[in-house]
């Protein structure tokens, strides 16, 4: 990684968040509990879906603000994000014509759809997320960048780690700053904090083997924080 001159300021602009809920004769139930922890809610979730057959999640990743020789913006959200994002970024003295690139850990639309209201920065993806999709995804931005390999620097104090499981292109940011490694993993460590924890997935986990693998990978580049797609940063 860098060297001191090139240290990183993060800040999570908006938080993640979920929201569930049932539609029943013609009724929205909501069916949060307002103590819920995001992974709690991800849980209820999946545990309502036999007694309520019409149900809803809908979700929000941590948009993580980084602020060095460039100002860095990972994963924007979706779209209904873009106001509180925006509102954000004014508290920090900025807009969206202030950040210089938008990377998406992956492509999925939870984390890509507020990419729209940055067309002036750059767009970061890794090139097995848009590769055979038929993704209009680079369209938003006034030029974009794919990535390509296992790891690499995509500028100066900021790697990446290729971290398949959530997604065969799915990549973890590894950020310099004065504290030590900050890794911003996206769905990469998720839904629930103590799987990574604990190193360990249910054996019908979807991607299970190579998560497990993206997950020693993180923990082999020592980071001092982890900052999941959504749930809070978290220790290890």
């Amino acid at each position: 990684m860098a060297g001191k001159n090139l240290d990183y300021r993060w800040d999570i602009v908006v938080p993640s968040h979920r929201y569930i809920f049932a539609v029943e004769d013609k009724e929205i139930l909501e069916l949060n509990r307002e103590d819920d922890s995001p992974a709690e809610r991800f849980l209820r979730y999946q545990d309502m879906k036999a007694d309520h057959p019409v149900h809803g999640m809908i979700t929000w990743p941590n948009t993580v603000l980084l602020r060095g020789p460039k100002t860095v913006l990972i994963d924007p959200g979706i779209l209904m994000q873009g106001t509180p994002l925006i509102l954000g970024l004014e508290q920090l003295g900025m807009g969206p014509g202030s950040v210089d690139l938008v990377i998406n850990t992956h492509i999925h639309p939870d984390h890509t759809l507020a990419n729209v209201y940055f067309p002036q920065a750059t767009g970061v993806i890794h090139s097995k997320e848009v590769a055979g999709s038929g993704s209009d995804w680079g369209a938003s931005f006034a030029s974009s960048r794919l990535l390509e390999g296992k790891r690499g620097e995509i500028i100066p104090g900021l790697e990446f780690l290729l971290t398949p499981g959530h997604t065969d292109g799915s990549i973890s940011v590894l950020v310099d700053t004065q504290q030590g490694t900050v890794v911003v993993a996206g769905d990469t460590v998720g839904p629930v904090p103590a799987y990574f924890e604990h190193g360990d997935l249910p054996a019908d986990f979807p991607g299970r083997e190579d998560l497990l693998e993206s997950w020693e990978r993180i923990r082999e580049a020592d980071p001092v924080l982890v900052i999941p797609g959504h749930n809070p940063p978290m220790t290890l």
